[in-house]
């Protein structure tokens, strides 16, 4: 109850001042660039945070363990499975 809370507090803060940082980029081109890398990652975050946050407020259901199965593919393998292609996008080759 307190580390994901926390956690959350700590990453939304420093999504905050990386975007206001973001907004002072005088060009737009620079804007731009930046704003893809940084929603890549914030997309990721925001999977990997909805899964949580939702697994532990929901009320407790029956046969709810179907739905605990897809929560924990989304929580485990699809945030590690995105992580390769955010980082390739970026890439020349890739493009």
């Amino acid at each position: 109850i307190i580390i994901l809370p926390g956690t959350l507090i700590v990453t939304a803060v420093s999504y905050g001042c990386i975007i206001v940082t973001i907004l002072r980029i005088p060009s737009s081109a620079g804007r731009r660039k930046a704003f893809s890398t940084c929603s890549a990652h914030l997309i990721v975050v925001m999977v990997f945070y909805s899964t949580c946050i939702y697994r532990y407020i929901r009320p407790v259901q029956r046969g709810g363990q179907d739905s605990d199965k897809v929560l924990s593919l989304f929580f485990s393998v699809l945030t590690q499975t995105l992580n390769p292609y955010i980082y390739s996008l970026r890439n020349r080759q890739v493009k």
